[in-house]
């Protein structure tokens, strides 16, 4: 009276591999080990010495639901002791809590058929597709491996070189196991945070061409959100697309587009491993709790066959050696030496307008040879591109900082390994600011107070009080004047751009932004302003204070620099900021925003 062999088989093998005790099958119900291992010659093992499951395997129950994967291997459990009753229990109580679940239908009608007589398939119900058996299995055997072979939280993905400290989240992908990790960056150290059960294309992975049906490998970014509303219910309650193809895409002759995360149709609990054609799609609830964490245009999504998860201290080894190439790539350019430079760059070097690598170093040195100067590596980021070959893409921000003024270049930069050394396959260059004359050095002109209204009342009875001291005799009296009149009006445009954040009111907080504002990764204002609104609306109570505040004008431009206290229920941040501010229509606006020192 039990399953006696095929796809409970396979979940009992999956099972009898745990670490957890209380979940290897016992009884009868395993009689049929032989089939099951059969069914997985030329697999490999599954459970890889890189993850080494925890002796207690724990998984993590969100307020919004129980997980499913959770109850399922509960219920597998009562079936392997012959605990019918219980089983049952459970697969109800998933069904109560998500009644369009098919697989748990399935496992359900099999209970109840169990009880009059043997059961010798999995799907046992009387000409059932077979095609839908075979989804609904590998569905099940996908989500118990999922258990079985969580990894550890004390390892990292190898593909995570390196978050920056703007990216608190990323998203990876393994195919292979048919999940997807949320990883939150910790004090630097991505750390798991959760993980969901996801459907790949058709035709598996590695996209080449439109059509194909395959999900593609490699480092993406999130370029927008389309809520369910503006789209067929096939999508569920949204969407979030990926820049598919992106520079490395199309550098390889990869074509096609329209590869989205999203949800699956009201009908549906959730899909086969292998059903979309190119997308990567996830239940309905587990599409909101990402969509609700993700940074758009700033959360990597890194899409792989088969991840390998590593100790700390060999993804520190890593990291650094990582981060060692782009050091001496900065310092090589800084040395104003052209060969030194070159040598980095490969032969086969290509850039997006088809240069060689001497014709492109050519155009980037022209003007940066000129200017000389400080050159500052921040807002690091690096990571393994998925594939065959050992690719690593390194994005960064560049600060040449000069007598003229500040200069700031957005690049990345993949590195292939060539005879065993590394070397600059592709790179972009994209200037975000300047160069732009700066001032004489920055004052303080309010000190630490207790409280930002004080603070910023402070700001501008100093601004004031400087301002009615002046002479206005001379020219140069009077461009003073003119600047301490600016840094009074800054410091209320200031003042009312922290009191409309900290209200959430949107609107208000979204028109202090000048109309040529320069977004900080280079999406489109569009997706910038849906971002922020989606981010400031979904907190709670937003607090904000700023510390050490300090303005310079230059005619119709301003830099403001501050340290921003900011706090949102648990969540509590404190980071140095930098406003460059224009006066538009009389209006002193926000045209870039940065943060770090």
């Amino acid at each position: 009276m039990a399953y006696q062999a095929g796809a409970f088989g396979q979940l009992m093998y999956l099972l009898s591999r745990s670490n957890a005790p209380a979940l290897r099958p016992a009884g009868a119900l395993f009689s049929s080990i032989s089939f099951a291992a059969f069914l997985f010659v030329g697999q490999g093992n599954l459970a890889s010495a890189n993850n080494n499951p925890p002796q207690k395997i724990q998984v993590q129950t969100d307020k919004s639901g129980p997980n499913p994967d959770l109850l399922l291997i509960e219920a597998y459990k009562y079936l392997a002791n012959n605990e019918l009753g219980k089983a049952q229990t459970k697969v109800d109580e998933l069904l109560l809590a998500y009644p369009n679940f098919h697989l748990a239908h399935l496992i359900r009608g099999d209970l109840i058929a169990m009880r009059t007589r043997p059961v010798t398939r999995f799907g046992a119900a009387t000409n059932a597709p077979t095609d839908k058996l075979k989804d609904l299995n590998e569905e099940a055997v996908a989500r118990l491996r999922a258990i079985t072979e969580k990894p550890n939280k004390d390892l990292v993905p190898s593909v995570l070189l390196q978050m920056s400290d703007e990216q608190r989240y990323s998203l990876v992908m393994d195919a292979k196991r048919a999940r997807i990790y949320l990883y939150e960056n910790k004090g630097g150290i991505p750390t798991l945070l959760s993980d969901y059960y996801v459907s790949q294309g058709k035709l598996g992975m590695d996209k080449f061409k439109e059509g194909d049906q395959r999900t593609p490998l490699g480092v993406y970014y999130i370029t927008n959100r389309l809520p369910g509303a503006k789209l067929p219910d096939f999508y569920g309650p949204g969407a979030l697309p990926l820049n598919y193809p992106n520079e490395w895409d199309k550098l390889k002759g990869r074509g096609g587009s329209g590869i989205w995360l999203h949800g699956v149709p009201s009908t549906n609990y959730s899909r086969a491993p292998l059903a979309s054609d190119g997308c990567i799609v996830l239940s309905n609830p587990d599409f909101l709790k990402i969509s609700s964490t993700v940074d758009i245009a700033k959360t990597p999504v890194i899409i792989s066959d088969k991840l390998e998860f590593i100790s700390r201290a060999n993804w520190m080894s890593e990291r650094q050696s990582a981060r060692k190439l782009i050091e001496t790539w900065q310092q090589n350019l800084a040395s104003s030496n052209p060969n030194q430079t070159l040598s980095l760059y490969s032969q086969k070097f290509k850039s997006a307008a088809n240069d060689t690598a001497p014709a492109w170093l050519a155009k980037q040195t022209q003007s940066i040879g000129k200017l000389g100067g400080i050159f500052t590596l921040r807002d690091v980021s690096q990571f393994k591109y998925p594939g065959r070959d050992e690719i690593i893409v390194s994005n960064f921000a560049l600060d040449i900082q000069t007598n003229r003024g500040l200069s700031t270049i957005k690049r990345r930069q993949y590195w292939g390994k060539e005879a065993g050394q590394w070397r600059i396959l592709y790179e972009e260059a994209n200037q975000v600011a300047g160069t732009r004359i700066e001032p004489e050095p920055m004052r303080d002109i309010v000190k630490n107070t207790p409280k930002e209204s004080t603070k910023t009342e402070a700001l501008v009875k100093e601004s004031s009080k400087s301002e009615s001291k002046v002479s206005t005799a001379t020219s140069t009296s009077r461009s003073t004047s003119s600047n301490t009149v600016a840094q009074a009006e800054i410091a209320q445009a200031i003042k009312r751009w922290i009191n409309v954040w900290s209200a959430k009111n949107t609107k208000a907080y979204l028109s202090h932004y000048a109309k040529d504002f320069q977004t900080p990764n280079g999406e489109s204002r569009k997706s910038w302003m849906e971002e922020r609104r989606s981010r400031i609306e979904g907190k709670g109570k937003i607090a904000i204070n700023i510390d050490s505040p300090s303005i310079t004008v230059d005619g119709n431009t301003a830099t403001v620099k501050f340290r921003q206290n900011y706090q949102s229920g648990a969540l509590v941040a404190s980071s140095r900021k930098t406003l460059i501010m224009v006066k538009q229509d009389g209006k002193w606006l926000i045209k870039q925003e940065r943060t770090g020192s």
